[in-house]
């Protein structure tokens, strides 16, 4: 090929090359320029103008041609190029690139029934499979596992119970207590028990189960409390004593004269006759007054079983008969609308039949003194959860499982596992003697002891500050009974309060009986801490609820301490006094109800309620 003319001797007239494809390209020039450009290369190469038709005859064909070139062969690029008046070319090897079906032959498969019937399959198909993941996919949220909710707390878990006896309210009767339920109402009490509301008489103990004493009221005063009590979502609750009743009672004057079936509801057994002619107790069982725990009847002549007074005879719940009488006498308060129960002196329910003589004692003791035996055949007997377990299933029948089954008085964790072995028998077992017994000395140890204890059998217990024999009140000044109080109501569990308790620290009260509605007091965790050496300290905390949680403090020592709270887990850096007893002070006259946790100051003998936000 010579210098500025192209040899295109080898190109066939269909496009092709011997060996490879020849493509001339060029490159897009505006119409002005492609024939100034023109007119110039001719001159530069010498050509006449009139050979212009003849190369673009040329140019022509070889863009016709190209479109026929072979998709399965290499097409060839041809570049001109000019360079000092020479044109040279540059040739490089492309790809071409495979060309769709045309419209005809697209309509063609189109309209095959294969191709018809297939796109059919494939769009039900489809259709099918996204159905199938939707179902799936409903079907996994259905059955995947749920976290499960915190089972509700029942009415008397939410509220303190307040003991009230009628004598002590301004009228002492019945209407004196309705008269209180609006105050009580304000202070977020829910659950009132009246205690010593049953019918005695005057020698003691109790002549009718089913009535109540007169100078009370009458049963209608009883019916309208409950009704207003129920018209506030207030419930009352009536304490028993089920052990025994009056001499006076006329199932004993019946069991004394042998009538049947009232025979054997009391406990009887012969004398013994000493070697001197003398007759002696059926064996050594004490009174818990000391002495023995038998009486002679003369006209039954034998003697009955009184673990109190001689005056109260013992019933005898070895007798199913017995065990039915009372769960009749439940049944009559529930239809009055009683809510529940607080039964007392269970521990003594039964005895052992056969009457076998109880242990001395380790201790030197008095003869005579109750506690210079092991009472193994007289108090905390197995066989007293049996006849709960009834009691209990009556009340259960009768409120559709609302009615509240508890006892008064404490109860030892071996016999609180015995007696729930096959369920749960006691809603809100009682083990609070340190507390019952606390006065302005108790120390940070014996309450984080105690509370942890207890709390490591039973997650919801009833905590009892004022003891039977003396209240709260009566073993300590009010202002630290005040802090005591408050330090009580959150920790998981019930307390059990008395009146003045509620009136004291009346706002701070009011405030922490409202927090045991939120979800952080009904299910949160609870981690008990000493501080300082004296103060103890508990917090209550539940991540799931997006709650505060909140952290009480009672300082038990005579002086003030500042408390780091820092290091307790989940505590935030700022932390908020929410109440306080009314002896917390601080430095100046005014309460800063911000500060930080690691700079908490208390007083002495006083509480303090914060909330924090909780880490996680």
């Amino acid at each position: 090929m010579e210098s500025g003319r192209l040899n295109l001797d080898n190109v066939e007239a269909n496009g092709n090359s011997k060996e490879t494809a020849v493509v001339a390209t060029y490159k897009a020039l505006p119409d002005d320029d492609c024939n100034r450009q023109d007119k110039e290369e001719n001159v530069a190469m010498g050509k006449p103008n009139n050979e212009t038709d003849i190369d673009d005859e040329v140019h022509e064909k070889i863009l016709k041609d190209e479109n026929k070139v072979s998709p399965t062969k290499d097409a060839t690029e041809v570049k001109f190029i000019s360079e000092n008046g020479d044109a040279k070319i540059d040739i490089e090897t492309v790809k071409q690139a495979l060309s769709g079906m045309g419209k005809e032959e697209l309509m063609k498969f189109a309209n095959d029934p294969f191709w018809i019937r297939l796109r059919w399959f494939l769009f039900i198909a489809f259709w099918l499979l996204w159905a199938a993941m939707l179902g799936g996919a409903v079907a996994i949220v259905i059955m995947a596992p749920k976290c499960s909710a915190p089972k509700p707390k029942e009415w008397w878990e939410r509220s303190p119970i307040v003991q009230l006896d009628p004598v002590e309210t301004s009228s002492h009767d019945l209407k004196g207590v309705e008269s209180l339920l609006d105050s009580l109402k304000e202070q977020n009490i829910e659950a009132i028990s009246l205690a010593s509301i049953v019918k005695e008489s005057p020698t003691g103990g109790v002549e009718d189960f089913k009535d109540i004493k007169p100078e009370l009221g009458t049963i209608s005063d009883l019916e309208t409390l409950v009704k207003s009590a129920k018209e506030r979502d207030q419930r009352i609750i009536l304490e028993l004593d089920p052990t025994h009743t009056s001499t006076e009672h006329p199932w004993f004057k019946r069991s004394v004269e042998k009538e049947d079936p009232f025979t054997s509801y009391y406990i009887w057994a012969d004398g013994k006759t000493a070697s001197d002619g003398r007759r002696n107790p059926p064996n050594n069982w004490l009174s818990i007054f000391g002495g023995s725990a038998w009486e002679w009847n003369e006209q039954r002549e034998q003697y009955y079983l009184h673990q109190f007074n001689k005056t109260q005879p013992e019933l005898n719940y070895n007798n199913p008969a017995v065990v039915g009488e009372f769960s009749d006498i439940l049944s009559h308060w529930l239809k009055l609308g009683i809510s529940g129960f607080r039964l007392a002196n269970t521990q003594y329910l039964t005895e052992d039949p056969d009457l076998r003589d109880e242990f001395r004692s380790t201790v030197p003791m008095e003869a005579d003194n109750y506690d210079s035996l092991v009472h193994a055949y007289t108090r905390d007997r197995p066989e007293n959860g049996v006849v709960l377990s009834k009691w209990q299933e009556r009340v259960y029948n009768e409120t559709g499982s609302t009615g509240l089954f508890t006892l008064q008085d404490d109860i030892g964790t071996d016999i609180l596992q015995v007696y729930n072995e096959k369920k749960r028998l006691i809603d809100i077992p009682q083990n609070s003697q340190f507390l019952a017994n606390a006065d302005s000395n108790t120390n940070a140890t014996t309450l984080h002891k105690g509370i942890s204890h207890w709390l490591n059998f039973t997650s919801w217990p009833a905590w009892n500050i004022n003891s039977k024999k003396q209240s709260l009140r009566q073993r300590m000044p009010a202002d630290i009974a005040d802090s005591l109080t408050l330090m009580t109501l959150l920790l998981p569990g019930t307390p059990i309060l008395k009146l003045n308790d509620t009136l004291s620290a009346k706002d701070a009260f009011a405030t922490l009986t409202k927090a045991r509605q939120s979800s952080t007091f009904l299910h949160g965790e609870t981690m008990l801490r000493i501080v300082n050496g004296s103060v103890f300290v508990y917090t209550r905390s539940w991540l799931k609820s997006g709650n505060p949680g909140y952290l009480v403090a009672y300082q038990t020592a005579e002086e003030p301490t500042v408390m780091d709270l820092s290091n307790i887990p989940q505590i935030s850096d700022e932390i908020s006094v929410v109440a306080h007893s009314p002896n917390y002070v601080q430095d100046g006259d005014t309460i800063r109800t911000k500060l930080y946790s690691n700079r908490v100051p208390i007083s002495a003998k006083s509480t303090v309620v914060l909330t924090f936000v909780p880490k996680s």
